[in-house]
């Protein structure tokens, strides 16, 4: 199962892709976290849906300087970009993109 996110709040130069990308490893969750340049950062999530559920859970934070104000979720394939529906064999931070 692919879970595609796009988490809004005050998520960027405060820590939160390296978190999101520990609790993926700790998980066994593939894909990608990144930057994107109107502030809001997005995640690319791989696994098995009780897996997506816990990590959902776990970065949905208030942790520190880290505040998540909302979550877009999207699971449906058909919806997804090409590029998320690419294989991802572990979990990458990658650089800040610009839609």
């Amino acid at each position: 199962m692919r879970g595609f996110y796009i988490v809004h709040g005050f998520v960027q130069g405060v820590g939160y892709r390296a978190f999101v990308s520990g609790v993926a490893k700790k998980l066994g969750i593939n894909g990608f976290v990144r930057n994107v340049s109107n502030g809001s950062v997005e995640i690319l999530a791989i696994g098995d849906e009780n897996k997506l559920k816990d990590f959902e859970k776990q970065i949905d934070i208030f942790l520190g300087r880290i505040e998540v104000k909302s979550i877009e979720k999207t699971y449906d394939e058909k919806n997804l970009s090409k590029e998320c529906m690419k294989h991802y064999d572990r979990f990458l931070i990658e650089k800040t993109v610009t839609h």
